[in-house]
């Protein structure tokens, strides 16, 4: 069975979906338009935005509105199927006046994009000069089997060092493969290589603090979160620090998390709140389908020594609406009653918005057919829908005007930047 994950390369845009905002003191305006297969997007300041651009690797800037004559930077990607040009993130040192660039993208032999894949790499680069510059590899990443669930969604944290979200690599009809890793809560399964979590270095590419979370054996000790299928969603509470993601699911089981370090998601033995049973068909392609609802002591999750701990998500989709990018807007500018808010992005067309507890900040609050942090239908958040009719969402970012930024448009070429802004502002 095919992962029913429609992702950045398995459904198409609308061409007629025209936006619109359920507060009307609000409104959505257009900053940029022609952008091919846009994934993610960083600020270098007002009016000023880096986005990828999935299949071709190249990173364009855009500057108050209009698209710069030729791409700030052109990488070699293979783009196949969730391949490609897929993250970025910015980070600024006032000491040394130096502006990095992370990026995260499947880069491919060759001078020309299409090329054989050699592996998911992440790259820091200096602007210099108006100009992407000085790389220096600091992940060096499986890709295989491949090509679906790469992740690639990269942030840098309160704490000043990088994470990086990385799927569990599959092919993209499930085929049998070397897929199982103890990162994946397989017992029998091979020491962990990289996939399937969520990775954190320094800025420098070394290990935080000089010694792992869940252990000190390298890669391992690149691991702040693992047993996670396919993220596209980092963030950081502006308020308390900690990080949140979004997964992706098959047909069921899309999850929004709390991730302490040491985080264990429960992939491949659960998905949402239910076990996952799989097996191999006559074809000899892997199934996954949905089993019970999941008892986190019994499914045999690998902990390493006590070092890995389980959570249940704290919102999940049983069917599925893909989620996508998060951000918290940490700013007042679209009203008191936002700030500080969450806000997820989603391939099935909507912009959520959640507000959190106060004052732990460590669960949603969810009323009504949510209560119980179960979306059993599309349907379900409604209640919790800010805007909708944006096609397939790849990024949502707070900018420094302090406005919400939201990249729509994979598999299009006319992907779109949209900024979130008062009514009343002209």
């Amino acid at each position: 069975v095919a992962p029913s994950y429609v992702g950045f390369g398995q459904e198409e845009e609308e061409e007629d979906n025209i936006p619109t905002l359920r507060d009307s003191t609000l409104k959505m305006e257009l900053v940029a338009s022609g952008i091919e297969s846009p994934t993610s997007m960083a600020f270098l300041g007002p009016n000023d935005i880096l986005v990828l651009e999935k299949d071709k690797g190249t990173v364009q800037r855009i500057v108050g509105g209009e698209i710069s004559e030729k791409p700030i930077l052109d990488v070699n990607v293979n783009a196949e199927d969730e391949r490609g040009l897929l993250g970025i993130a910015v980070s600024k040192n006032s000491s040394t006046e130096r502006t990095y660039v992370f990026l995260f993208y499947t880069e491919a032999e060759g001078t020309e994009d299409g090329g054989e894949p050699i592996a998911n790499r992440l790259y820091r680069y200096e602007l210099v000069d108006g100009g992407l510059a000085n790389p220096t590899l600091l992940l060096d990443l499986p890709h295989l089997p491949g090509p679906a669930h790469n992740g690639g969604v990269v942030a840098v944290g309160p704490d000043n060092n990088v994470y990086v979200a990385v799927g569990e690599l599959t092919p993209t009809n499930y085929a049998e493969g070397d897929y199982k890793f103890l990162s994946q809560n397989y017992e029998d399964g091979d020491e962990p290589d990289g996939r399937g979590g969520i990775l954190r270095i320094t800025q420098d590419g070394q290990i935080v603090d000089g010694k792992g979370i869940l252990g000190d054996e390298h890669p391992l000790d690149l691991y702040y979160a693992y047993g996670i299928r396919n993220a596209f969603g980092l963030a950081f509470d502006p308020v308390t620090g900690k990080l949140w993601d979004t997964e992706n699911g098959p047909r069921w089981g899309d999850e929004l998390n709390l991730v302490e370090p040491g985080f264990n998601s429960g992939w491949a033995k659960i998905l949402g709140i239910w076990t996952v049973n799989e097996m191999i068909n006559e074809e000899g392609s892997r199934e996954i389908n949905k089993g019970e609802i999941s008892n986190s002591v019994s499914a045999g999750l690998i902990n390493f020594n006590g070092k890995g701990q389980y959570s249940s998500p704290e919102l999940t989709w049983d069917e599925t609406i893909a989620p996508t990018a998060i951000a918290f807007l940490h700013s007042d500018k679209l009203g008191m009653q936002y700030e500080n808010d969450m806000f997820i992005g989603t391939v099935k067309d909507r912009l959520l918005h959640f507000k959190l507890d106060e004052p732990n900040r460590t669960e949603l609050i969810l009323n009504g057919t949510l209560s119980d942090r179960v979306a059993d239908t599309v349907e379900d958040v409604e209640s919790a829908t800010f805007a909708e009719g944006l096609g397939i969402v790849t990024d949502v970012k707070v900018g420094p005007d302090g406005y919400l930024y939201i990249v729509t448009g994979a598999r299009s070429s006319e992907g779109k930047i949209y900024r979130i802004l008062p009514a009343a502002v002209e």
